[in-house]
């Protein structure tokens, strides 16, 4: 399943980021937040020091996409 996801990234540097991002392939709400934040970690590295999700929900019309059209060209 796919997540649509609406957070704010703190940074040291003092900036915040508010974003939304669309985690494919997860099979749960939980570790498609731990994904995102591992992302953000490599991403943003040192300066990264929070997290907040502000928004999580399924994004049912991707994953309906992936579901039809996925197999034709072997994206599953």
């Amino acid at each position: 399943m796919n997540y649509r996801i609406k957070y704010q990234v703190y940074l040291t540097t003092g900036n915040l980021l508010d974003k939304e991002i669309i985690v494919k392939n997860k099979d749960n709400e939980l570790f498609a937040k731990v994904s995102l934040e591992k992302y953000l970690r490599r991403k943003h590295g040192d300066s990264f020091i929070r997290l907040i999700i502000n928004d999580c929900r399924e994004d049912y019309l991707s994953s309906a996409f992936m579901d039809w059209f996925g197999g034709m060209f072997g994206c599953k």
